[in-house]
């Protein structure tokens, strides 16, 4: 059995051990989404390009402490400038739909970020309406989630196992390049010609012809 099996499948278990220790104690996270819609009041068209831009825009405002100030709703306890960090917003080019999404290690917190986070947006995009010419409503508020976002037991494992399927490729190609083709241990002399076997060396002959030599005894 070559040697480098050993090590690679200790690498391949210890990378499945750690992933499935990452996914059985790591601190869950729960993760709950609310919806509001941009919606244009000046033309005809209450999803226009004005309703899209506006909601690109308010994606984009929605996780600032600046924008999330205009909440009523109360927020979950968070250190200092660290509440966007609970905050996700995403939209989509066709619709002017806005998702939020909160993420708190109680689903309660999860809902309650993502609820405030919604509240506030519409708020700010109350007060600018008059600017704007678009209005913001909600669309779905944010219920707690029934089962933890992250960590995922059958993603845990599969990554864990990932990194050790990689490190033992890495290992198994190092050791394997530590053997010569014929066994011999690198720098060794079993594959390298023998200078005992060199040609004796020849001294040239003042007027001779080329290819002429006299050998040069003891």
């Amino acid at each position: 059995m070559p040697r480098w099996v050993g090590p690679s499948l200790a690498l391949v278990l210890a990378g499945v051990l750690g992933g499935l220790g990452y996914a059985l104690y790591a601190p869950a996270t729960y993760t709950a989404n609310a919806f509001v819609l941009v919606v244009d009041d000046v033309g005809p068209d209450r999803s226009g390009p004005a309703a899209l831009s506006f909601a690109q825009l308010y994606g984009r405002l929605a996780p600032l402490e600046e924008t999330l100030r205009y909440s009523a709703l109360p927020l979950p306890d968070a250190a200092p400038g660290a509440t966007r960090e609970h905050v996700r917003a995403s939209t989509s080019p066709d619709t002017p739909v806005i998702k939020l999404a909160g993420s708190g290690r109680t689903p309660r917190d999860a809902a309650a970020f993502a609820n405030g986070a919604a509240d506030a947006l519409v708020r700010y995009g109350t007060s600018h309406r008059a600017d704007t010419g678009v209005r913001v409503a909600l669309m779905g508020r944010a219920a707690p989630p029934a089962t933890p976002s992250s960590p995922n037991l059958t993603l845990g494992v599969a990554v864990g196992t990932a990194c050790g399927v990689l490190l033992a490729g890495l290992s198994a190609a190092v050791l394997s390049a530590r053997r010569r083709p014929d066994g011999g241990p690198v720098g060794g002399s079993g594959g390298g010609a023998d200078v005992r076997d060199a040609p004796e060396p020849v001294a040239a002959v003042p007027g001779g012809t080329p290819g002429s030599r006299v050998e040069v005894g003891s």
